[in-house]
């Protein structure tokens, strides 16, 4: 069991059910000590226990450092209660109890998501300063630090990345009574303000108030810990670790929400969205549009003789095509419009605040960008249908698409690689 588990993880493992075989494996000569990365010892094996061989491991030159994991049934003995370092224990539940705890274990101690920590640090108390950064460094963080707010703030603005992005910050130090204009009570609302993942990035505040309703009011503005002086330097680093491990933790959350919904939006060979994701949000396009009273477009976009492409040249270079015209219409246009992929060789563009005049001239601009695209050397027109529903106009997207692939099929009736101009019935 122990053996699936961590395969999942995506370890090779040895294995033994003694102490004399375990030590076989770390001394052979043919294995390298190193290349251990977990080690995971149940507290009964067939020639002792197994505190005797985590005692061998501790003392091992190779191994003093290896992350261990002590499996017993014992449901009441802790880790610091043994004689021997083991960095967690596992109680022998059920099987799945058991697998949920080998992957938290993995995570805390071998992701180096939760081994290291970027900190933005603000104190101006010189003997504070040098006290805390030491210990910082010494656990393994990166620490930026300011003696002003003001000094802190620019930073953090100037550092556009958040959440498990490698350069964002994790974490704030700050005081609250700092040199300068700013105090850090005006540098936490302002961390608070922003509306990107840079505003939930946890807090701790260094003071010595003592009063209860003065911290209710930092609480309430956004801080998340506080550290009184004079402070202590495991409770400085234990509060630290909880508070950058919960934020690592809700940042793979995130990433991994992020990477379903790009599954269920974005078409995997062009990278446009997919016509799930362009009939899910075209209406929210249209009557946003129509709410702040702006026009909006739409181009369909159909690739002239492209079945000719897959029957000469084979799909492989047709999908080629297509990955190349996808990226080319994904960078062509801004960040508001949406630019998808309706099926085959057709895609679709909805534009924000674009008129009919200036959506037929996009239109020219991508017809000529497909025609000088070349992909795998191949000569590719295409043929663009143009609609928009201007300000007051009536119409939804299936009467904006049905316009556009009028005017896609004009188009090709005219000769291909042209764009054609279709108002809304």
């Amino acid at each position: 069991m122990l053996a699936h588990t961590l395969a999942q993880q995506g370890f090779n493992t040895d294995s033994g059910d003694s102490i004399e075989a375990a030590r076989l494996y770390v001394d052979a000569d043919s294995i390298d000590a190193d290349s251990y990365d977990i080690i995971c010892v149940n507290q009964e094996l067939k020639d002792g226990p197994g505190e005797e061989f985590v005692s061998y491991c501790n003392r091992h030159e190779s191994l003093k450092d290896t992350p261990i994991l002590f499996l017993t049934e014992n449901r009441e003995l802790k880790a610091e209660e043994l004689e021997v370092r083991v960095d967690s224990v596992i109680h022998e539940l059920n099987e799945h109890q058991i697998e949920d705890q080998i992957v938290h274990f993995i995570d805390l101690h071998l992701d180096p998501v939760f081994s290291e920590g970027r900190i933005l640090f603000i104190e101006d108390d010189e003997v504070v300063v040098a006290d805390i950064l030491a210990q910082l460094k010494e656990a393994g963080y990166q620490v930026t630090h300011f003696r002003t707010a003001e000094e802190a703030s620019a930073e953090f603005d100037a550092v556009t990345v958040y959440g498990s992005h490698a350069e964002a910050y994790d974490l704030v130090i700050t005081r609250l009574k700092l040199k300068g204009t700013m105090s850090g009570d005006e540098l936490v609302s302002l961390v608070r303000s922003y509306e990107d993942g840079r505003g939930f990035i946890p807090i701790i505040v260094i003071t010595d108030i003592d009063s209860d309703e003065r911290r209710i009011a930092l609480y309430q503005a956004g801080v998340n810990d506080f550290l009184q002086k004079p402070i202590l330097h495991e409770e400085l680093l234990i509060r630290i670790n909880n508070l950058i491990t919960n934020k690592r933790l809700l940042d793979k959350v995130h990433d991994i929400r992020r990477e379903l919904f790009a599954l269920a939006t974005i078409d995997n060979l062009t990278g446009c969205h997919n016509r799930h994701s362009l009939m899910e949000f075209s209406d929210k396009f249209i009557s946003t549009a129509r709410r702040h009273e702006y026009p909006i477009s739409l181009l369909v976009i159909d690739l002239d003789h492209f079945k000719a492409v897959n029957d000469n040249h084979g799909h492989a270079v047709g999908d080629i095509v297509l990955e190349k015209t996808g990226a080319l219409l994904t960078e062509s246009f801004r960040e508001g419009d949406l630019v998808s992929r309706y099926g085959g060789e057709e895609f679709v563009v909805l534009m924000t605040h674009c008129d009919a005049e200036n959506a037929s001239k996009k239109a020219e601009e991508i017809r000529l960008a497909i025609e000088n695209l070349k992909p795998n050397g191949l000569d590719i027109t295409t043929s663009i249908g143009v609609t928009c529903l201007e300000v007051g106009a009536e119409g939804d997207f299936e009467a904006m698409f049905h316009a556009g692939d009028k005017g896609v099929y004009t188009a090709k009736e005219g000769g291909r690689n042209r764009v054609v101009y279709v108002a809304i019935d």
